[in-house]
């Protein structure tokens, strides 16, 4: 895996002057009609389930949200209290082309006003080692088809909130955890931990997959062997993200180390602070794997700590010198998720797996449930919605 592959497998937990995005030409909003009559229940308000939710509601099928939290977004979760931009303690930047964002709202007559930044072809990379700091162009490093952007003062939630949330949040029942799923009669019926019941034609599965590893939700009858198989093989990454803010922009937009890209991790400190409209200086740190482990096993100040000695090693002390304050997520502690996504390095096979249907009854949508060679990013996620939607209508 190159650098320039690394940056971009940070999307989930996620990463030329800004410019409105222009996807909406004419003023016919899209209309379908489905043969399907039925419910379907949804459990999980991240990407894929809002998505998921979007896109039934668009065909006029009736749904309702099952989510196991008391708010919606998942791995796409953000902040605005930190500094005067939001910062995406999730998933963060764009991968793909900016029609995408047209493909998940799917409607003509809305003008999408999302504006996003670019990575200049001449911007600064680091890469240290053994004491010793080098400096490359991104174009030279990322090469010339690095196409990732980032939001302009907003995010991937920020969004889902304009464009998708509106139509679908009457129908999301917070703090729902399931923990059990019947589909062995005519209708689905899923279980949550109180004891209450809720019951539709069809479920799309959209919780994460290390929840799934985890046995949190029980299947009757069981999950075919070839699924169980699947969750059970999927190396699933743990994740954390820390900001931190300085008084001063000592560092590239890049800075990577010999570990930054390995078959069992990952990590990396990039300019968070890019492409915003704000004086502020932010450093983003995003850690995968068994490269997390060293910052997730510290806590408090210990963890600041080792984060700003990192730091001073590579840049003379100014990160303790300027340090202002900081803010972490550490993914693996995140109720009803507990890590970042399905491993870059996982069998192509197991994302398509795990993405079959069960019985014109179960489905599965999600960064790790696609019937695309991908997966990891909000737009594998939306993706494999669409598709659950569309087998099934």
């Amino acid at each position: 895996m190159t650098r320039k592959e690394f940056v971009k497998a940070c999307g989930l937990l996620g990463i030329s002057v800004p410019f409105q995005s222009m996807f909406a030409s004419c003023n016919k909003e899209i209309v379908e009609i489905s043969d399907f009559t039925g419910s379907v229940m949804i459990i999980g308000a991240g990407a894929a389930g809002m998505a998921s939710a979007h896109f039934l509601a668009q065909k006029g099928i009736d749904f309702q949200i099952l989510e196991a939290s008391n708010t919606y977004g998942g791995r796409m979760k953000h902040t605005t209290s930190f500094v005067d931009f939001p910062i995406p303690l999730g998933a963060e930047w764009l991968h793909v082309a900016e029609s995408e964002l047209a493909n998940i709202v799917n409607n003509t007559s809305t003008q999408i006003s999302t504006q996003f930044e670019a990575y200049q072809a001449q911007g600064q990379v680091a890469y240290f080692e053994e004491g010793n700091l080098s400096y490359a162009n991104i174009s030279d490093d990322f090469g010339n088809d690095f196409i990732d952007k980032k939001f302009i003062n907003s995010s991937w939630l920020g969004f889902f909130e304009e464009y998708i949330l509106p139509d679908i949040s009457s129908k999301i029942n917070f703090d729902t955890p399931i923990v059990s799923i019947d589909y062995q009669g005519d209708k689905v019926i899923a279980t949550d931990n109180s004891g209450q019941t809720y019951e539709a034609d069809k479920l799309i599965v959209t919780a994460p997959l290390k929840i799934l590893q985890e046995g949190a939700i029980a299947f009757t009858p069981q999950l075919p062997s070839s699924h169980q198989n699947a969750i059970q093989d999927a190396p699933v990454w743990g994740g954390i993200k820390v900001f931190l803010e300085f008084s001063e922009k000592f560092y590239p937009l890049y800075l990577s180390f010999p570990d930054s890209e390995t078959s069992v991790g990952q990590r990396v400190y990039y300019d968070a602070a890019y492409g915003q409209n704000s004086a502020s200086n932010v450093l983003g740190l995003v850690a995968l794997g068994a490269q997390a482990n060293q910052y997730q096993e510290l806590t408090g100040d210990a963890q600041r700590d080792f984060i700003l000695n990192e730091l001073d090693t590579v840049f003379n002390s100014l990160a303790s010198q300027t340090y202002i304050k900081h803010i972490v997520q550490n993914w693996d502690d995140e109720p009803y998720i507990h890590s970042a996504y399905l491993a870059d390095n996982a069998a192509s096979n197991i994302s398509s797996r795990l993405s079959k249907s069960i019985e014109e009854k179960i489905y599965f949508a999600g960064e790790a449930y696609t019937q695309e060679d991908d997966w990891g990013g909000v737009h594998n996620a939306t993706r494999s919605a669409r598709d659950v939607v569309n087998e099934f209508t």
